[in-house]
């Protein structure tokens, strides 16, 4: 079940079952930009409450923001909340709804990796999409203003450092599923099989560490640069 910004009765139909005030609160809590949730799967009790944030990048606008999405998930019922963010466009969950059979008995649990698989994949993008600009910011040190490169430099180094507070928590959710520590109490939501999946997204999300310390190294060379040019 998927719900767009739903009311709180909206959100209680779908669910049909109680779940934690924590978790409720969590889920009816607008999207904020620059007041982003801590990303997170954890267990609670009879299902696995998720809250994750998606990286999107508007290179024509050198803009990064994040849609929010939260989930719900038991052994036979999967409930999704994506919040749109103020300027930006909700998550499109489809690719990951129609790579899963509706036959299959572990659909819930395999929608969920899906989920995040496709997430680790934007954060991966969003990394080559940061590594393009700070390739046209290298350039644009030889023709742009100095207080043009100052201020591009500024916006990047701020986009790098949410970045990596988004993905760092992104991959300790992802490690808790590996090490077998996300499971509701009610069937196994997430079997075997799936948690052993959840290994490529931690190898996904790996490498989207280290890309940012690529790029951040990049971004210190280009500012060097910038300040040996002035001097």
């Amino acid at each position: 079940i998927d719900l767009l910004d739903p009311t709180e009765d909206e959100l209680r139909d779908a669910l049909g079952k109680e779940i934690h005030e924590r978790a409720m609160a969590q889920l009816m809590r607008p999207a904020l930009q620059d007041d982003e949730p801590r990303p997170r799967l954890e267990s609670q009790d009879t299902y696995v409450f998720g809250v994750f944030l998606v990286p999107i990048a508007i290179r024509e606008e050198d803009r990064v923001y994040y849609q929010e999405l939260d989930l719900i998930a038991t052994r036979d019922r999967l409930v999704t909340v994506r919040k749109t963010p103020e300027g930006g466009d909700p998550f499109d969950p489809t690719p990951a709804q129609e790579s899963v059979r509706s036959s299959d008995d572990r659909r819930t649990g395999l929608m969920v990796y899906r989920l995040v698989d496709l997430i680790a994949e934007y954060f991966l993008d969003l990394v080559d999409a940061l590594d393009d600009e700070i390739d046209e910011l290298e350039d644009g040190v030889e023709e742009w203003p100095a207080s043009q490169v100052r201020v591009r430099i500024s916006e990047l180094r701020h986009d790098l450092l949410r970045v990596r507070r988004t993905v760092g928590p992104t991959r300790d959710a992802v490690r808790r599923v590996v090490d077998r520590r996300v499971e509701g109490k009610d069937g196994e939501v997430l079997p075997r099989d799936i948690e052993l999946d959840f290994a490529d997204v931690y190898d996904k999300l790996l490498r989207a560490v280290d890309g940012l310390d690529f790029s951040r190294d990049l971004l210190t060379s280009a500012r060097d640069y910038q300040q040996a040019k002035i001097a």
